[in-house]
């Protein structure tokens, strides 16, 4: 196992590298509108598109040895979410963007909470020079705590349009100055 791959601390999850055999399970997720209430726009409309997001997640994997997860209960073979952070850039500068999403008949257990602290917690091991980054929108007050609790510290100064519309940001630091304990020091 490699890139905090295996259980997840806090939940009853493993977490492991997506491989193309998780397609269906990857459609399921992304076309499903529950997952996207804050994005409307944003679900995958064909299994084509679900393919090219599952190709790119596989790439990152094959070039930097980690990324996106897929998402299991410690007790079945099911892909239950996608979790992880992945290389992107924001406002120009290179981040780790976090990424959680699981399945609505999972949500309202803490799990995203705990897979986004794992994932924070091998950013820090695989890249610790790399801010990471939380990307949602200002009314995804769900999403914005599930950051917050994984140690991000929210920024609207650097809030901007995405591909989807406006962009709240919570990051781990920022090259304008460190962010530690909650609390943001401007340099």
């Amino acid at each position: 196992m490699s890139a905090g791959e295996g259980p997840v601390p806090g939940a009853p999850l493993r977490v492991r590298r997506p491989d193309h055999g998780d397609l269906d399970a990857v459609f399921a997720l992304h076309s499903d509108p529950r997952t996207y209430l804050h994005v409307p726009a944003a679900p995958d409309v064909d299994r084509d598109a679900s393919a090219r997001r599952l190709r790119e997640w596989v790439e990152h994997w094959d070039e930097h040895g980690f990324g996106y997860w897929a998402v299991q209960r410690a007790d079945a073979e099911e892909v239950v979410g996608v979790s992880g952070v992945q290389h992107a850039r924001w406002l120009d500068q290179p981040v780790l963007n976090l990424y959680y999403r699981l399945s609505p008949a999972w949500w309202g257990r803490g799990w995203a909470t705990a897979l986004a602290r794992h994932a924070v917690a091998v950013a820090r091991d695989v890249a610790p020079a790399v801010p990471v980054l939380a990307r949602t929108r200002p009314s995804n007050t769900g999403s914005i705590r599930t950051a917050l609790a994984a140690g991000l510290v929210r920024r609207p100064d650097l809030d901007a349009e995405d591909e989807t519309g406006p962009a709240a940001i919570l990051v781990s630091a920022w090259p304008d100055g460190e962010v530690e304990e909650g609390v943001s020091r401007a340099g």
